[in-house]
């Protein structure tokens, strides 16, 4: 399978699991409405694990308990003309000549003028105007510590609105809902955004078995069309996903694929659906390492090549060896790469380690045991 071509993104077509995150998110919900106020309840973790899935599910949740969503993108924190059509979405409004110009739209039925005000004050009204409760999803949060994606002279006005959302100061019932890969929080919190309520910051990792195995047995059943999928096939291509929502997908896809063109399930169609299945996590592992040079993959393999499968690392110890190896600022900018490619992912109390075994196997088996 070509890395071009490898999806990592997108709601899930069959989800199990993350009963505890949606349990919480459910109680936020609840706490917040009623006491009509806000909060950040961030999703943070490696690519793959599933985060715009979860997303897209704690959307629905969100829904069906009164609330309006709306998907948004960094530029509306800053842009009213970029929000309000989001806001209007579904309510019958009509809504013209907005975009991202910054030019003054005309705006039908909504007796709004934008452009006029500051847009940290056009912001704040267009969110407290808002009659049921507000969820804003942002998804790819990671984006806000970018350089350049919020100019420099909207700073202000980002951080206002982020902070006014995050201590529930508007009046109302307004949540963000922000996923993101491994420099969410810091990104976060260069607009202000640095203490969280603990149940409302997820570090996202893979899921539990009894799930995992509910995922496979879905897409077996609703694609492979297999009335009764046997236990041997679930549990072998279980154990070799690691528990990860894309590596579920690169053995489920060939599993499919066998299954539409054999119509029954054999040892030997098992084993070709394992190996070509491991052929797509090995792709999937090239695209993660994909603009890092091979001496900095090498440095990052070595580090982890005496650390146990599933274990972590402390933050300062990782930075003495870069910091061994490069400047400062070239081991700081190297550490953020492989958080941002999902080679090494966040745990707790800033420990750090490779997210899926098999990908800490392989990192190591290509780029620190002098494999060319």
């Amino acid at each position: 399978m070509s890395s071009d071509f490898i999806l990592d993104r997108g709601s899930a077509e069959y989800f199990h699991g993350r009963k505890e995150i949606i349990d919480t998110f459910n109680s936020a919900l609840k706490v917040f409405r009623k006491k009509k106020n806000g909060t950040t309840f961030m999703i943070q973790g490696a690519p793959g694990a599933g985060k715009t899935a979860l997303l897209d599910v704690l959307s629905k949740h969100a829904k069906k308990r009164g609330w309006k969503t709306a998907h948004i993108y960094p530029n509306v924190l800053w842009n009213p003309h970029e929000l309000l059509p989001l806001l209007r979405k579904r309510s019958g409004h009509q809504v013209t000549g907005l975009g991202a110009g910054g030019g003054v739209g005309n705006v039908g039925t909504a007796n709004l003028s934008i452009g006029v005000r500051p847009p940290t004050h056009t912001i704040i009204k267009l969110l407290r105007k808002q009659r049921k409760p507000l969820l804003l999803i942002l998804d790819e949060a990671q984006a806000l510590g970018l350089k350049d994606v919020v100019p420099p002279e909207m700073k202000g006005v980002v951080t206002s609105v982020l902070k006014q959302i995050h201590n529930g100061d508007l009046g109302k019932p307004v949540m963000l809902l922000a996923g993101g890969l491994g420099t969410t929080e810091a990104a976060l919190s260069t607009f202000g955004i640095s203490r969280s309520m603990r149940k409302c910051r997820v570090l996202l990792g893979c899921l539990s078995k009894e799930s995992t195995c509910a995922v496979i047995r879905d897409f077996l059943i609703h694609e492979g069309g297999v009335s009764k999928p046997p236990l041997e096939w679930i549990e072998a291509i279980e154990e070799r996903t690691h528990r990860w929502p894309q590596h579920i997908i690169s053995y489920a896809d060939p599993a499919v694929k066998y299954l539409a063109s054999h119509q029954t399930l054999k040892d030997e169609g098992l084993n070709m659906v394992l190996q070509q299945g491991r052929a797509e996590q090995i792709e999937y592992y090239k695209v993660r390492v994909k603009g890092i040079d091979r001496k900095k993959r090498q440095v990052l393999a070595k580090i982890f090549a005496d650390v146990p499968l599933g274990e972590t690392m402390e933050f300062e110890d990782i930075m003495a060896v870069l910091e061994n190896e490069y400047p400062p600022e070239v081991a700081e900018a190297l550490f953020n790469k492989a958080l941002e490619r999902g080679i090494i992912d966040e745990r707790e109390d800033e420990d750090y380690g490779i997210p899926i075994p098999s990908f800490h196997s392989w990192l190591v088996d290509e780029y620190a045991n002098g494999k060319d």
